[in-house]
């Protein structure tokens, strides 16, 4: 063992030691206000509103008025009757249901120090004019949620995506945009972490367009968006955060379902089930999918830098399919009311695969080109991956807000990325085989801490921890076939064997507190201390890099009379490359053009901030946003042409990128009958470097999308969903405009506990276009690549299990590693081609 890592083990374990011993250091320097706890109480007994008899074990469920959480809940007795005690100082609804019988919603009421009992007295329910025969009861839900630091989309409301796959998902999500190739990126940033019910994943770090095709929409329950993360978040993640929260309960008894979709695009088979009996419960998501895309290309490049046959243009056809298994199985156990342990893993398996003809014409005159070359490639990726994790929970008691957490995750991802090329003269004569498989795998190991403590009623102070340890392995070599003996020879001079080492130790503190009885802060600090080493094999190229990073973060909220918001936040932000883009492994799919990652890449750093008004009242909500960021160190994708004339596509960190802008969004949702649902975002982009000559390129961008879900009976509904989004702005160039839209039809069957769904994709549209244009000093390209936009998928659901109890369902906080920038689209540049 090195010196590197001896010293850099003793500075985590130190760092372990002391964060473990914050919950008994705190509880003896900061013990919540002396005094009795909150003793408030709601008791009421139900009814038939036609018989007057009591509804026995009729369900009960507290929901806090202002953030719509469920937080207690209970059942009536033989008499019809409840009492919910230990209530907090807050202002609650009160939701009551029964199977059979209208919801009644009662509230808000305030529990304080004048009031701490209500006796609602009897409560009359209506029968229904359809008996069910089982019903789930969540507590009601907006298709948008505003909460004070995210923005909640609950994807379960929406249609459209069924039997689709989490980009669909995410493409639908405000203030989200998930482009044709699958790229994702937040008002204009693809800097953005990805996490999976609030862990992350290797799988992620390869890339995300790959990633999000292995998770298939119907087991998304939310997705959770993150502009301003506080200093409990790791410091990456420059443009956000992105939470995709499956689909687990915590009930009493069996419950699941079992879902099926076939599809033009996607399919997909799978259930979801969740068994719990007292204070142990599992939980499992197991699945299949398939996907497929088609295309055509047409390339069009200059080099500027030489005179003999310096146009070219590449003109072919692509097929993209892929497929795999998902399977996600937890088991959580409620040791007592106060302390509970979690554990779950996740272990993808997938092949993604890519058939393309490429035929390349060379010359002088860009009209008349003479023909090159044809090479017709079949390229196969194969990733196979587990993260498990481990997490304990310590709660006080419901008189307290007080909790002391402890994470640990493993997570691991081997991919094999392998090409075969076969090159072609005019008369269609073999004349080259290429064949390259890339190894690689991304191993990390996470340990974390987190302590929240009550000094004063209002003001909550947190502070926590972490250590990461990462691992990312690549060998690359390639092998050329002698045709004249047809066996294959190892090109030694491309060999490259990738090592690199990234270890991270975290702490942080943050104070949320009232300044006003309606004006609330939020101050936090975040330190962290990255320590870098790694190997080239190629170039014998030994390197490392320690450097350390101070996070500060705030937010103040101000409250209305009219129960409106209007906040203030500010935070800095680092972005590591990950594999994807320090991987240097070189793509000679096409020759002409290469592709591969940088293992120089810095971190950037962004300075954001943002001021928000949000406002909710009945049935109507919006939300305005003005916002500025500056990122110094952009990591981008950069082109160049090299002395053979190749055009190299890697990343770099020369430029700097401002971004301000507006995002708008707004809804109206009438129970039962309409959801609607918009978001505009407008913003000015500018992109500078000095390292090349005068280079600036900026422009005004937008995105708009909108969604619109009716009822026209009640078993059956009709949704609508559009995008439309601008042209990308990169260091040198930028991308065409493009849009999607999609219908939905649903109906509802086997008393609500199922459903037929049928979605279409761009149905007026069979093709759409990309376009990307990129110049230098050096080089014009111009890329005009037509995708199948037409799609049409059949999908079919079925619920069956216990009603759900709202309740005593403990919410989990954990957010382990969001800390890497993460691969743009699947089976580019470098890291996983």
């Amino acid at each position: 063992m090195n010196s590197f890592s001896l010293k850099f083990d003793s500075f985590c374990l130190i760092l372990i030691f002391v964060i473990l011993g914050i919950p008994n250091g705190y509880s003896q320097l900061m013990r919540p206000p002396s005094g009795p706890p909150p003793e408030g109480k709601i008791q009421g007994e139900l009814l038939d509103s036609i018989t007057k008899k009591p509804l026995v074990f009729a369900n009960i469920v507290i929901q806090e008025a202002l953030e719509k959480k469920d937080v207690d809940g209970g059942l009536t007795d033989d008499d019809g009757k409840f009492k919910i005690k230990e209530l907090k100082n807050a202002k609650y609804n009160v939701i009551a249901t029964y199977l059979g019988y209208q919801t009644k919603i009662m509230g808000p009421y305030k529990i304080n120090k004048d009031v701490q009992e209500y006796n609602l007295g009897k409560i009359y329910l209506s029968p229904t004019v359809t008996n069910l025969d089982e019903v789930t009861v969540t507590g009601t839900k907006d298709l948008i949620e505003n909460k004070i630091d995210r923005l909640v989309y609950n994807a379960e409301k929406d249609v459209t995506s069924k039997g689709g796959t989490a980009a669909d998902v995410l493409r639908r999500t405000p203030l989200l945009t998930v482009d044709l190739e699958g790229n994702l990126s937040m008002r204009g940033s693809s800097n953005i972490r990805v996490l999976i019910n609030g862990k992350p994943s290797t799988i992620m770090s390869s890339s995300i367009a790959d990633a999000l095709k292995m998770i298939p929409a119907d087991i998304i329950e939310k997705v959770e968006v993150i502009t301003q993360p506080g200093a409990k978040y790791d410091a990456e993640g420059t443009g956000g955060i992105v939470n995709i929260v499956t689909k687990t309960k915590k009930i009493q008894g069996t419950s699941g379902s079992i879902y099926t979709s076939a599809g033009t695009k996607s399919s997909s088979l799978g259930t979801n089930l969740t068994v719990r009996a007292g204070e142990i419960g599992y939980n499992a998501n197991v699945g299949g999918f398939f996907w497929r895309g088609k295309g055509d290309q047409h390339v069009e490049r200059e080099n500027l830098l030489i005179n003999d046959d310096p146009y070219f243009l590449q003109t072919g056809h692509s097929k993209n399919y892929g497929g795999g298994l998902y399977g996600q199985i937890g088991a959580d156990w409620d040791l007592n009311s106060k302390n509970s342990f979690n554990l779950t893993t996740r272990f993808p398996i997938n092949l993604f695969h890519n058939d393309n003809d490429l035929t390349t014409y060379q010359g002088d005159t860009l009209a008349n080109l003479p023909f090159a070359y044809r090479r017709v490639s079949d390229a196969l990726n194969r990733n196979i991956g587990t993260d498990i994790n481990l997490d304990y929970k310590r709660t006080y008691g419901k008189e307290t807000e007080r909790e002391f957490g402890m994470s640990a995750q493993y997570s691991y991802s081997n991919r094999k990325s392998e090409y075969e090329t076969d090159q072609f003269d005019e008369l269609g004569v073999r004349n080259y085989r290429e064949t390259s498989p890339n190894l690689g795998n991304n191993k990390e190991l996470t340990f974390a801490a987190d302590y929240l403590h009550p000094i004063h009623k209002k003001i909550n102070l947190e502070v926590g921890g972490k250590s990461i340890f990462r691992n990312v392995f690549s060998d690359i070599y390639y092998d050329t076939l002698d045709l004249s003996s047809n066996n294959y020879l190892r090109d030694h001079s491309r060999d490259n064997v990738f090592d690199y080492d990234q270890n991270v130790g975290a702490a942080y503190s943050q104070l949320t507190f009232p300044i006003l009885s309606n004006l609330r802060g939020r101050l936090g600090l975040r330190y962290e201390h990255t320590f870098i080493k790694g190997l080239t094999e190629a170039d014998a190229n030994d390197f490392e890099n320690n450097y350390a990073s101070w996070i500060p973060s705030g937010l103040v909220a101000y409250t209305l009379k009219d129960k409106s918001t209007v906040k203030f936040s500010y935070s800095r932000r680092i972005q590591r490359p990950s594999m994807f883009y320090l991987n240097p492994y070189v793509n000679y799919n096409d020759p002409s053009n290469i592709s591969y990652g940088n293992p120089e890449l810095k971190p950037e750093l962004t300075e954001s901030f943002e001021l928000n008004y949000s406002f909710t009242k009945d049935v109507k909500n919006a939300t305005i946003s003005v916002y500025h960021k500056i990122t110094n160190d952009l990591i981008d994708n950069y082109r160049f042409v090299d002395s053979l004339g190749r055009t190299n596509s890697t990343y770099n960190n020369l430029a700097t990128n401002y971004s301000s802008g507006v995002s708008i969004n707004g809804g109206i949702m009438k129970l039962g009958k309409i959801i609607l649902n918009a978001t505009a975002n407008l913003y000015y982009q500018k992109i500078e470097s000095e390292q090349f000559d005068g280079l600036r390129n900026d422009a005004f961008s937008y995105s708009f999308n909108g969604f619109a879900n009716v009822n026209i009976t009640p078993t059956l509904g009709i949704s609508f969903f559009g995008f439309i989004n601008s042209p990308k702005l990169t260091t040198q160039g930028k991308q065409a405009s493009w849009y999607v839209y999609s219908i939905g039809l649903r109906k509802d069957l086997w008393k609500k506990m199922g459903g037929l769904t049928l979605g279409v994709d761009n149905p007026f549209t069979p093709k759409t276009n990309l376009k990307s244009e990129f110049k230098s000093e050096s080089f014009s390209y111009v890329s005009d690549n037509k995708f199948e936009a037409w799609g049409i998928r059949l999908s079919l659901d079925y619920r069956f299990g216990k009603m759900e109890f709202g309740g005593n369902q403990k919410k989990r906080k954990g957010n382990l590693n969001d800390d890497l920038k993460q691969g743009e689209e699947g089976g580019s540049g470098g890291g996983g081609r």
